[in-house]
């Protein structure tokens, strides 16, 4: 590894060789961060991504109806802590685990645990863990888990999400967007 590069977090300054992000990589399991901006849910949001979802039910776009069901405000679908992830978990990739920048990265799994319901009106908080790495016949595991949670810390969501790429340029390694390629679907509605 480069005497350039600080595990984890830190300036990379140079190019680094497949070696050097899988070892970097591996060595920043364990890094955690609390995302530095707060997520205010708004109705507007909630109703746009209910609409998204092809969601009808009341409780999702009339704060009455909620309200009759027995919740303090709309209620978000499911899905939409989904958008909160991907904006938490850049530093993620900017600070931790860096070299992927090029290199195709694609989610390969999510398994989540819903607390309680997202509601508008609410205050996000995300806690992002880097739990694990493993390669596997020339393919990087990288294993994160978000917590969410309301302004008052109530937890709302915890999400586990296994992403796919790669480190290596080896020739010789399987072909990675060649199997991606055989396992996604494409023109699909």
């Amino acid at each position: 590894m480069s005497n350039d590069i600080d595990v984890p977090g830190g300036p990379v300054t140079e190019q680094l060789s497949p070696e050097e992000v899988a070892e970097r990589t591996r060595a920043a399991v364990g890094y955690n961060y609390e995302y530095k901006d707060k997520y205010y849910v708004s109705r507007e949001k909630v109703r746009e991504f209910a609409n998204a979802s092809q969601l009808t039910d009341p409780v999702h776009h009339d704060p009455e109806a909620a309200r009759a069901a027995g919740y303090d405000d709309i209620v978000a679908p499911p899905i939409m802590f989904s958008l909160i992830g991907i904006v938490a978990h850049r530093p993620l990739f900017e600070e931790a685990i860096v070299g992927y920048g090029r290199r195709p990265v694609m989610q390969t799994e999510q398994k989540v645990q819903f607390h309680a319901p997202i509601l508008a009106g609410m205050t996000l908080t995300t806690h992002v863990h880097f739990d694990a790495f493993r390669q596997v016949a020339g393919v990087d595991l990288i294993v994160t888990r978000n917590e969410i949670s309301d302004q008052d810390g109530n937890p709302l969501v915890t999400s586990w999400t296994t992403l796919a790429g790669r480190s290596t340029d080896d020739p010789d390694a399987p072909d990675f967007m060649g199997a991606a390629e055989k396992v996604m679907m494409y023109g699909t509605s």
